[in-house]
Parts: C-alpha cells; sequence; structure tokens
C-alpha cells in the first residue's frame, strides 16, 4: 500500500534515533502524501473494502514492482500511464510477468 519513498518517511518518523525536528517532518509529508493520493485508514490497517473481484485484481496488479528504469522500486499503480505504455512498446528485454501485469493493469 505504501509507496517506496513513503515506507522511508514512515521509518524515519519512527526511528527513534532521528532528530525530534527530522521525525516531525517525515511524519508530516507521509501524511501529506497519503491525502494526496486519497488513501483511507482503513486502506492502511488492511480492512476488507467492498470492492469487486475485478478491482481486487486490478489493485493487486498495481501493487507489482517496476524492476528497471526511472521509476525501479515503485508500483506500477503510481507511474505515470504514459511512462507504463512507453515501456510496454520500447523494452524488449522486459520480464514476461512484468510486461503481463504492465498490459493487464493498463488495459483489463
Amino acid at each position: 500500500m505504501l509507496t517506496p519513498k513513503e515506507m522511508k518517511m514512515l521509518r524515519l518518523a519512527l526511528d527513534k534515533g532521528a532528530y525530534e525536528g527530522e521525525a516531525d517532518n517525515a511524519g508530516v509529508k507521509l501524511i501529506r502524501e497519503l491525502r494526496k493520493r486519497g488513501i483511507k485508514a482503513d486502506e492502511l490497517f488492511n480492512q476488507p473494502t467492498s470492492k469487486t473481484n475485478t478491482q481486487s485484481s486490478v489493485t493487486e496488479l498495481g501493487d507489482t514492482i517496476m524492476t528497471f528504469g526511472k521509476y525501479k522500486g515503485d508500483m506500477i499503480k503510481y507511474i505515470p500511464t504514459n511512462y507504463l505504455t512507453w515501456a510496454l512498446d520500447n523494452c524488449k528485454n522486459m520480464k514476461s510477468s512484468l510486461r503481463q501485469a504492465i498490459h493487464k493493469y493498463l488495459y483489463d
């Protein structure tokens, strides 16, 4: 559910060794990022939602991690659609599992 950047902010906010202001800033930035993405608290707590099976599978595909390039380490649901389309069209050595996940995420 959290992007790698958000996980980093959470770790910093909870790090007992971090300076107080540094931890506070990380916490505030994390909350702002989550709000910007429209994340609800229940989603973070893994509470069941009323999604259909199709929406669920698209969400799971969106959790696939990009393994190369500018967005390496990011979930594909946080990568601009035009970049994903470009990757499908131009990256011939992409792993087939990643290619399938991106294709299904974009077109199914």
